[in-house]
Order: C-alpha cells, then structure tokens, then sequence
C-alpha cells in the first residue's frame, strides 16, 4: 500500500504522512480507530467517478463517507480508500414547488438554518452534525417522523455515480428499482448518491417539550409502561425520543400544534410522579432544534445498537429491562435503554413501497454506552453486548442506522423480507461488489 501511485485521482486527495490526515481519518465514534490509506474529498461527480475507477484499477477496497456517523465505523477502513462527500455541500431550494436540491455532503445543522430561512420543515435527525446521506439512505428517523414520515419518504429523485463511473438519475421513472433501494436499505450498497430532491412543507412554530424525571428510579419502569400504551393511536402530529438511565428518565418531543393542546395529549406521561423538568413551549421550529442539538457532544467513543418494537412488553420483561439499566457501568445518561417513536405518518406508505421494512414497528428500542477513558470501553461494550442479547428476544428486526456488528443474520435482521429483492437490485448496479464494507448486501 506505501507504494500505491495516486495519480487518476482528482479533488482534495489527503494520505499518511500529511499533516492533515490525523484529523480526517478520525469518526464521529472515537472508538472508531482506522488508518485509510487514502481520503478523497470529491467537490463533484466527476472526483467520485475517478475514485472509483482508481480503487478498482488498483485493487484498493472503497467506503464511502458523509457525516462520519455510522456506527459502527463502516464508512472507513484499514487500507481502504475513503469517498468523503464533504465539501459537496450545495442546498437550492425552490419555494414555487416547495421542494430543495441537497448535495450529498450536507450536514443536518446547516439544513435546517437553511430551510427555516425559507419557511421549511424537515423530517430529519436530531444531531446537527449527522449527514444527510447516511440518514436518508437508511430510512431516517426523528422528532418530526410521525407527522411528516421517514426523511426517505420525502425523497423525490437522487443521482447516484456507479461501480463503472456512470451518473444515473434515480426517481420513479428512471431506474425505479434502485429508487425502491434507496429508500431504506442504507448507504455505500450500491453507489455514491450525489444529490438528493426532497418535497418540503412550511412550518413556523412548534411545541417543543422536555421531561425529565433525574433521580428517581421509581420512574424508570413507570415511564416504559406509560410510554408504550401512550403510543396507541397517539396525534401524529407529536413524535418523541426518550429512554431510562441508571437513576431516571427523560423525553424529548416535537408537536406541531400549540402548548395547550400538547399538555392534553401528554397527560398520562405528565402523572408519572417524580417529574424534575416539565418545559412545554411555543418556539420558532428552528429554535426547537437547535435545543434539541445542543444536547450532542462533538465527537464521542461509544457502543450502541437498536431494535424494532411491534408489541406490547409485559410487566416481567419491562421489569428485565430494569434489571438491565442497574447494571449500566454509568450512573447517567451515557449509559442508557432509549425509544424512538415511530407509527403514525410512517404506515401511510405500505410495507413494500420503500426498501425499509419494519414501518409497522410501534417504536425503536435502543441500548448504548459511551466512555470517556479507553481503558473502560470493554466495560461498557460488554454490558451493550449483554443488554443486547436479550433485547434481541423479545424484538424483531434491527434499524439498519443503528448498526451492530455483532448482529445475528443481519441481512434479514435489517431488511426482513425485502432481502432478495435488494440482493438482486445490488447485482443488477454492481455485479462486481465494488461497493462492499462489513454487513453490506451480499
């Protein structure tokens, strides 16, 4: 690899020995630790395109990375090439139809300013520095999904640059197939998405809403079992993350709606006693998400993975996943059992519209644990991994945005019954598996 020639590559082409190679080999996981033995950063189709062709004449395996977020480190790789689509980072909305033309490289922070300027929403993420293609690619998911659906749901026609260098346009008259794909089946499978057309809806203010009950154990259990009879034929209007900790819990929430009418629905949530923290506001949208991402830190080491919920958990197994949190190696949030709401506008697209699968899932379960010193990763990824096992009985399908390496038959764990027809579509737009990292389509 030291002797690999460079030349055929185009863009910002960054390799060892470079003072600036420490910084951009680095994840947003800082338990992700890989040595690329080159990063390209594209300004445009053509820089991917040479990529592309330079790692197949030289034998050198690509990933492909936007915002650095997966999980588990897949869009980097020891002596891999690195696709970065970074400074692809063009927004141009169009206000007479009411849609807007993403580059590939976009960061959702820097979306949402954008779009607010213009009197749009987004159904994206929470944190302001996850990439649009990673999260659109595999379903995508937020505080805005039950009223607005997944972001794929938003999505009217990409451009994708393929294993031989071709530009396709990709919408439900151009390669149709691949459209299906990409809505869901998540990135790096089957090319490089370049660009990305959404439809987008006007919002001013929303409900923003914050609880919190810090300290108190008893809540824990109370707010699992509130929170999945809450869900039931819940407003779509409000969508909510939330979870438990070692001494509490917390929720966080988007209603689009006024502050009366969000106190109403929330009523069973707001008689869970305890509560430390009961903010329910009228704000600008983009005041709510800035909130809301304030709350991510730069960069983290961390270990998490998670997991559809269709059905009702009994007394005992809510009780397990107390057991669970107890022994969670940290006493707050950094180690933490999470939900993710899902229903509502989700199931207005049947099952097998889109690549993603599980859209009759009530919610998404979570487990995760992050560390500040090395010398306790192992803890908290064993107690991840032990938590993990059970949470894997009594669920059914892994999101394919929380991705866990250590996951059983994950081709039908992410994609359910939709692998074969992906398996075809991956040969179809690349025979030869150019495009392949760990847990890719086969």
């Amino acid at each position: 690899m030291n002797n690999l020639s460079y030349t055929g590559l185009t863009g910002k082409v960054v390799v060892p020995g470079q003072p600036e190679y420490e910084q951009a080999r680095q994840e947003y996981n800082i338990a992700i630790n890989k040595y690329p033995c080159a990063i390209v950063y594209c300004f445009n189709s053509c820089d991917i395109a040479n990529a592309i062709l330079w790692s197949r004449k030289q034998g050198v395996k690509l990933r492909i990375r936007s915002g650095r977020h997966n999980y588990e480190g897949y869009s980097t790789g020891n002596r891999k090439l690195v696709i970065d689509t970074t400074l692809m980072n063009d927004i141009k909305v169009n206000t007479d139809d009411d849609t807007v033309e993403i580059q590939a490289g976009v960061r959702l922070g820097y979306l949402y300013e954008r779009l607010y300027q213009c009197g749009y929403t987004f159904p994206g993420g929470t944190c302001p520095s996850v990439g649009i293609s990673g999260l659109v690619l595999g379903g995508g998911i937020g505080l805005s999904t039950r009223y607005l659906g997944l972001t794929a749901d938003s999505l009217l026609e990409a451009e994708m640059v393929d294993a031989e260098g071709n530009q396709l346009t990709v919408n439900d008259c151009c390669n149709p197939g691949l459209f299906w794909a990409l809505r869901g089946a998540g990135g790096g499978n089957f090319g490089v998405v370049t660009r990305y057309k959404f439809r987008l809806k006007n919002v001013d203010k929303i409900t923003l809403i914050q609880l919190r009950w810090d300290n108190d154990k008893s809540a824990r259990l109370e707010f699992l079992r509130v929170w999945q009879k809450w869900l039931l034929n819940l407003d779509r209007r409000i969508s909510a993350f939330g979870g438990i900790y070692k001494l509490g819990a917390w929720m966080n929430s988007f209603f689009y709606g006024c502050p009366e009418e969000a106190r109403q629905i929330l009523g069973p949530l707001l008689e869970i006693p305890g509560i430390t923290l009961e903010n329910i506001e009228y704000v600008d949208f983009i005041d709510a998400v800035k909130t809301i991402g304030e709350i991510y830190p730069e960069r983290e080491a961390f270990k998490a993975t998670g997991r559809f919920v269709h059905r009702h958990f009994s007394q005992s197994e809510l009780v397990k996943f107390i057991d669970i949190i107890d022994k969670a190696p940290a006493n707050n949030a950094n180690s933490s059992i999470r939900v993710y709401s899902l229903g509502g506008a989700v199931r207005n697209v049947e099952v097998n519209e889109t690549a993603f699968f599980d859209r009759q899932a009530n919610y998404i379960i979570a487990i995760t644990s992050s560390w500040e010193r090395k010398k306790e990763a192992s803890l908290h990824k064993k107690w991840v991994a032990a938590g993990f096992d059970y949470i894997y009985t009594v669920t059914l399908g892994s999101y394919i945005n929380f991705p866990y390496n250590n996951l059983p038959n994950y081709e039908q764990a992410y994609y359910g019954a939709h692998v074969r027809r992906l398996q075809r579509i991956k040969k179809e737009y690349d025979p030869y598996n150019v495009f392949s990292f760990p847990q890719s389509i086969l």
